[in-house]
């Protein structure tokens, strides 16, 4: 009986340096060598504490600042630091400008900035973790070196983060974990940094729901209303996306490109697609690399470079519903050099495969509407849901 006391006491005290401070946990699988272990740690620890626990390790990764910088490190550690002076110094400058522009509708997002690394992985991908900490792989440039593509990349990640999904995803299967007995860990004095290191060992597995999918996606285009960068480029990365993969596949992983569970890469455009249009109040649509403008054909942008026409149909288009939203459409069209503008909102810079500048500025005068647009109220609910809910 004293031995059984005994053995429980230390398994509870375990538990609890394990979920108190030393752990970051993060929504993985359980790996089955660990599995025994834990539930015998386990075994010993009422489920209403262990909750507790589990609750105090997430805040502790998610809310202090020794938390999320011990979290970094170990990222760091696992994934390596790209230091290259150019790419870090255009990510800083875009993380500043992205701040300010999820700060105009969320300004909770200034009580826990951003920290974050381009990392050497050279697949196309970036994560945000707990705390607010985020990764962009090295790949990422070598898909697109587009600043409001990448823009599009941040902002859905940065939309994770705003959200907290990846602190519910992980709460919720840590909890179904301790009440099955069963939590990754090991036992020993160095069972916190053989945790941490199974946490970041697996970071492509995090619990991403499809609905948090949709949302990070919808919140992108909000947050990119209120930056200079180009709404369209939300449809256009992913048709980016959709054109890289049929060649490159291999270099497609992680958590917003792969699983089968969360929406497809076509669905994704479309719904920005649909978007874009609602916000020009149904004036502008695009399909198969045409851009129509009161249900007439504008133009067919030629391809340009790595870009596809359908990829550069869609920056029209983005170009084209901010104008609207802005009611630049009161404003005629006009050509300066190569680029049509509609009111002072450039619209498209003509390539020598392109209809010429002046001939689209005199076509879209007759194609657009003169009145201020209106957008649809599911649009207007889409952007009023990035904003947090009052307490």
């Amino acid at each position: 009986m004293i031995a059984e006391k005994t053995r429980r006491k230390v398994l509870s005290a375990a538990l609890a340096g394990l979920l108190g401070l030393g752990i970051s946990f993060t929504a993985m699988p359980v790996p089955q060598a660990h599995a025994d272990i834990m539930g015998a740690i386990l075994a010993g620890v009422q489920g209403a504490a262990a909750y507790a626990q589990v609750d105090k390790a997430l805040n502790y990764y998610n809310n202090s600042e020794e938390g999320r910088q011990a979290l970094m490190a170990s990222y760091q550690k696992k994934l390596g630091v790209n230091y290259d002076e150019d790419l870090n110094e255009q990510l800083s400058s875009m993380m500043s400008n992205l701040t300010h522009a999820i700060g105009a509708v969320d300004p909770t997002i200034y009580n826990k900035p951003y920290i974050y690394f381009i990392n050497n992985d050279e697949s196309f991908n970036a994560f945000c973790s707990l705390g607010h900490v985020m990764s962009v792989n090295t790949g990422m440039y070598s898909m697109t070196s587009n600043p409001d593509e990448i823009a599009v990349v941040l902002l859905h990640e940065m939309g994770h983060g705003q959200k907290d999904h990846v602190a519910a995803g992980t709460r919720k299967k840590m909890r179904v974990a301790v009440a099955a007995g069963v939590v990754s860990g090991a036992a020993g004095g160095g069972m916190t940094d053989l945790a941490l290191d199974i946490l970041v060992n697996q970071i492509d597995n995090v619990s991403i729901t499809k609905t948090d999918e949709w949302q990070a996606d919808n919140l992108a285009l909000t947050y990119l209303l209120h930056s200079n960068y180009n709404p369209g480029a939300t449809a256009a990365m992913w048709q980016r996306v959709m054109d890289k993969s049929k060649s490159e596949a291999s270099s497609f992983v992680g958590e917003i490109f792969s699983p089968s569970d969360h929406p497809t890469n076509q669905q994704r455009r479309d719904n920005y697609a649909s978007r874009l249009s609602d916000l020009s109040g149904g004036n502008v649509s695009c399909e198969d690399g045409v851009v129509k403008v009161s249900g007439k054909e504008f133009v067919r942008p030629a391809a340009y470079g790595d870009m596809s026409a359908k990829e550069r149909s869609y920056f029209v288009l983005g170009n084209l519903a901010a104008a609207y939203l802005h009611q630049q459409n009161l404003q005629p069209a006009t050509a300066d050099g190569n680029v049509v503008y509609l009111g002072n909102q450039p619209v498209m810079s003509c390539t020598a495969n392109d209809p010429g500048a002046a001939e689209l500025a005199e076509k879209l005068n007759t194609l657009k509407s003169s009145k201020p647009a209106t957008v649809p109220s599911r649009e207007l609910k889409k952007q009023a849901e990035a904003a947090p809910k009052k307490k």
